[in-house]
């Protein structure tokens, strides 16, 4: 039956005779093969925005093959092209018919043996036209990674933007992603690989990198999808880190059909409110912590106004082991007296930090904690966390501008603020 399908598919220009081809089931080598379905939900619409056709494949005698196992047995890159639209054929041919609220069906394609191969386009077109779908509910979805000719992958992902279709970058953050690719290609939704998320779950170190890969990745102009999601867990931190959809066995299995009822809606409200509370109990818990730290840095503050002595009035502020150093500067930013650490931080500084350690001299005007303490006199500045230059650990920085010795200063003090790891 192989040399059946790769008959039919040799001449790019006949298609037609592929996709016509009866749905639900269909033949390749010794083995039956079908469609099943995984819902992709959007976190605030708490619903399937799509789905992701997967291909299933039994032996004559009902023994499953694995897809990875089943992808493996063509021989070149025109067999592979074959059976990648067979694969795909089916999946629109089983899902057209039962979608009925305009959700997306998400197909892989395998761009490598489309380049290699470099069949004449009209293929997926023909599809669409012989199945009923439109092209804007269909998304291909390409490995970020599989390709090395991206200029040749940007044109046919042009090309399936002319046809209407949507485009996804699937596994990316796995071997050697890189936000180039990403700007070059213009995809729609990237699908970052399921280890991020399992990392992320374990490490909050981890969760801010996916946090701040999320946020980059919209800024790109693409929307994300977490898959692989299977723990609690690992939903609540999906969500946090401010995916627009997710997707794994968490939420549902691939089934054949599609589903009738929404059964995750309550799963999806439920962790939306569970983080809202956990964010509340973080935000209450680092205020206390933040309040206790803002008295003994007024302390400081009102000490240093009356003796001007960096080492004297930092006493009150290095009661607490948080604290790390001081350091003061100008109206217009420069450091005007050498860093002065605390003795339980000295103990911990490393030596192969000590070029930047001194930070007298320099000119910190570009810091929010210089600019915002200049911009609002008088009023305690509190940093979001950042990383510390002077040691490369994560910090915030409490500052405030005061008038003294008859000049305007800026007196700062950074606080150890490392994450769990």
């Amino acid at each position: 039956m192989l040399h059946s399908v790769i008959s039919r598919t040799q001449n790019d220009a006949d298609h037609s005779s592929l996709i016509k081809r009866p749905a639900h089931t269909c033949r390749y080598l010794e083995y039956s093969l079908s469609s099943h379905f995984q819902p992709v939900y959007s976190v605030a619409l708490r619903r399937p925005i799509g789905y992701e056709g997967l291909i299933r494949g039994h032996s004559q005698k009902r023994a499953p093959i694995s897809p990875a196992d089943l992808l493996s047995l063509p021989r070149t890159g025109h067999q592979m092209l074959a059976l990648d639209r067979l694969c795909r054929t089916l999946h629109v041919q089983n899902f057209a018919p039962q979608s009925v609220n305009n959700e997306w069906l998400f197909v892989n394609l395998n761009a490598q043996s489309l380049i290699s191969e470099s069949p004449q386009t009209g293929f997926t077109q023909q599809l669409l036209d012989a199945s009923g779908l439109s092209a804007h509910r269909l998304v291909i979805e390409i490995l970020e990674n599989e390709v090395n000719d991206a200029g040749r992958l940007k044109s046919y992902i042009d090309y399936f933007h002319q046809l209407g279709c949507l485009v996804a970058i699937d596994d990316f953050g796995s071997g050697h992603s890189n936000f180039d690719r990403i700007w070059q290609l213009e995809p729609d939704i990237v699908k970052l690989d399921r280890n991020l998320i399992r990392e992320a779950a374990q490490s909050k170190r981890a969760e801010s990198v996916l946090s701040g890969m999320i946020s980059l990745l919209h800024q790109t102009g693409s929307l994300v999808v977490v898959e692989g999601v299977e723990t609690e867990p690992e939903a609540t931190t999906a969500i946090a880190a401010n995916a627009d959809m997710i997707q794994g066995y968490y939420f549902a299995h691939p089934a054949p059909s599609l589903l009738t009822e929404n059964i995750a809606s309550d799963t999806i409200d439920q962790l939306l409110l569970s983080q809202k509370n956990l964010r509340t109990q973080r935000s209450q818990g680092q205020a206390d912590k933040i309040n206790h730290l803002k008295t003994l840095f007024q302390r400081t503050l009102a000490d240093f106004i009356s003796h001007e002595s960096l080492p004297k009035s930092s006493v009150h502020i290095f009661s607490d082991p948080r604290a790390v150093r001081c350091f003061l500067l100008d109206e217009n930013g420069h450091q005007t007296k050498s860093t002065l650490n605390a003795f339980h931080h000295r103990q911990q500084v490393e030596l192969r930090f000590a070029p930047l350690l001194c930070g007298d001299k320099g000119n910190w005007s570009h810091r929010p904690y210089h600019y915002l303490a200049i911009e609002q006199p008088g009023m305690t500045i509190v940093s979001e966390p950042y990383l510390s230059v002077a040691d490369s650990r994560m910090c915030i920085t409490l500052s405030q501008a005061i008038y003294a010795g008859n000049s305007v200063k800026v007196y700062c003090c950074d606080l150890d603020w490392q994450q769990e790891p």
